[in-house]
């Protein structure tokens, strides 16, 4: 196996892991107020619920990504409006963090199981790329990407319930 492969099998596995991780987050808040709270590090600071939108957001992006670039899908992805943009329109702060949690769960899963059909010694394919305004991203960009939104998200996550 190579070294790229063997680093694609760790980042499928840590996205997988993150399903877990964000679950116990969200269901061990114990106090509803942290719900209410928000990202105390950003003056325009998004709730939990905004937070989980965002992911579910991006996560669906995400799939409907790799099934065009994988060939599952003939029609391009839609390009999302910017995160703020998002949030605000779904006004993700009046629904429940449950539901939306449930969401990238769901999302999340289709993910894992459309990346993890793939071989991961296919440097050919993970190198395909797609073109977007800021040039070229491939399926190990992505796959990079993802995991990195993750943990960026579960410790603002965190941030908002430690100072609630």
């Amino acid at each position: 196996m190579s070294e790229m492969a063997l680093y694609r099998r760790w980042q499928l596995r840590a996205i997988d892991r993150n399903l877990l991780t964000l679950a116990y987050i969200i269901e061990s808040v114990s106090d509803p107020a942290a719900f209410q709270g928000r990202d105390p590090g950003d003056e325009e600071g998004w709730t939990i619920s905004e937070v989980l939108g965002h992911l579910g957001d991006f996560e669906c992006y995400m799939l409907e990504r790799t099934r065009y670039i994988i060939g599952e899908r003939q029609d391009e992805p839609m390009q999302p409006p910017g995160p703020r943009e998002s949030v605000a329109l779904n006004d993700y702060a009046s629904q429940e963090a449950g539901e939306l949690l449930s969401r990238w769960q769901a999302c999340r899963e289709a993910h894992l199981a459309t990346l993890g059909g793939l071989d991961v010694n296919d440097d050919e394919l993970w190198q395909r790329g797609f073109a977007f305004a800021g040039g070229p991203f491939t399926l190990n960009n992505q796959l990079l990407l993802t995991g990195m939104h993750d943990d960026d998200h579960m410790n603002q996550i965190v941030k908002i319930i430690r100072s609630a």
